[in-house]
């Protein structure tokens, strides 16, 4: 015979366990909404596997968001083209607050139909604005890993070496130039200074400029260095934290004021969208793999 009291006891442990599966239930049922506004912790195992993803999630959208809004706080690489075939590639590159380093290398694919003389083909500068009070005070340039001279008349060089008293730096532009600028031509320069490889010890450009890797057209005797250079510039006046300056533009020059081609650093919103288009692959993938391929949420 039950003891009294027992049917009432079975009952309260019914109704108990009734309102723990009810509650495991309202837990794991599938959210209507893609990315859920906290997470469900009831089931242990898939509470910490939510937390993990939803961190994943946002460790991502951090990360793209840094890449959107500092576009040209690192590295930017800019490229130069015309229709004639005439191309460049620089990078310029933050080394510390009074540092800058710049990598300039001719890619050209051909020459435009007037380009007669060798020498027009030579990328001989690059030119941006600072703004500010920041100025170029000096530096250095050197060849590239891969690069080498090419009928320098007093001693050729091959990679790695340093170049500087062929080049020279200015900060009150040029013709066709912005106001901050590196170049083997002699108008407004100011030389780096070092040793004499190529002509007279006075800079005279075109001579020593870049030419692409292979020659479009032949060099005609001109000196200058096949395909890449670096140059590390000290800077004084303003103190350099981000390379914004790009975004009003850069200009190279060919030759002796033969051609001159002007870019401009990738827009901030390119950047953006492709984090927006990259977050909605990854809430894509996640709610298919939730609900099917062929499955939409009403």
């Amino acid at each position: 015979m039950p003891r009294q009291g027992s049917g009432s006891r079975a009952q309260g442990i019914a109704r108990r366990r009734q309102n723990r599966n009810a509650i495991w239930r309202h837990n794991h049922r599938r959210p209507h909404t893609m990315i859920p506004i906290l997470p469900r912790l009831a089931h242990p195992t898939a509470g910490r596997r939510r937390l993990a993803l939803r961190a994943l999630r946002t460790l991502i959208a951090c990360s793209l968001l840094t890449v959107a809004t500092s576009h040209v706080s690192a590295g930017t690489i800019l490229q130069f083209q015309n229709s004639d075939g005439l191309q460049a590639e620089a990078e310029f590159t933050i080394i510390n607050a009074t540092t800058l380093e710049i990598r300039l290398k001719n890619t050209s694919t051909g020459v435009p139909a007037e380009f007669s003389a060798g020498a027009d083909q030579i990328l001989t500068s690059i030119s941006w604005s600072f703004g500010g009070t920041t100025v170029i005070t000096g530096g250095s340039v050197k060849t590239g890993p891969s690069s080498a001279s090419l009928n320098f008349s007093i001693s050729n060089v091959g990679a790695n070496a340093d170049v500087s008293g062929e080049y020279g730096f200015g900060n009150g532009g040029s013709t066709g130039l912005f106001d901050n600028f590196i170049s083997g031509n002699s108008a407004g320069i100011t030389p780096f200074g070092g040793a004499n490889l190529d002509g007279p010890v006075s800079l005279n450009g075109p001579q020593a400029g870049l030419v692409a890797n292979p020659l479009p057209i032949g060099l005609g005797g001109q000196g200058a260095i096949q395909d890449e250079w670096i140059a590390t510039l000290t800077l004084s006046g303003d103190p350099l934290t981000d390379l914004n300056f790009l975004d009003d533009g850069a200009t190279i020059e060919f030759g002796s004021d033969a051609a001159f081609i002007t870019t401009h650093a990738p827009e901030p919103s390119t950047f953006i969208l492709a984090a927006v288009a990259c977050a909605g692959m990854i809430g894509l993938a996640r709610r298919r793999r939730r609900f099917g391929a062929g499955f939409v949420r009403r």
